[in-house]
């Protein structure tokens, strides 16, 4: 049964999928090191995550190498805020993601900031009728 918009169920089942691999590769092909689809280990490199959330959104994350993560939860978990790794840690992650928008708007994509957390979610650019 096609929806409204001339597109089948099977259809916008892959659509995110699509839209998935699509930011990958523009992400890629901009020089970004995009980290694999499979949950990342404890020794992840860090680098750019694309994924889809638990709502079949893609979203887009930058994550920090492993010691940054590690030294700054410790930090924070000292009640030491004021610390220097704190403060690396979030301007590298605001910065960091701030550039990937800037980029995956250059591609055209929309991009919406989470209410809590990191990151945010992709959406594929407007088309007009």
């Amino acid at each position: 049964m096609p929806h409204d918009d001339g597109r089948s169920p099977r259809e916008d089942e892959r659509q995110p999928t699509f839209l998935l691999d699509q930011v990958r590769f523009d992400l890629a092909s901009a020089g970004f090191h995009v980290a694999p689809p499979e949950p990342l280990s404890d020794e992840h490199q860090g680098g750019v995550a694309v994924y889809l959330d638990d709502d079949h959104q893609v979203t887009v994350d930058w994550l920090t190498h492993r010691r940054l993560d590690a030294a700054a939860l410790d930090m924070v978990q000292a009640d030491r805020l004021e610390e220097d790794v704190v403060t690396r840690y979030e301007t590298v992650s605001t910065t960091m993601n701030t550039a990937l928008a800037t980029v995956l708007h250059a591609f055209g994509y929309r991009t919406t900031r989470p209410l809590f957390g990191t990151g945010f979610t992709v959406q594929p650019p407007r088309t007009t009728p």
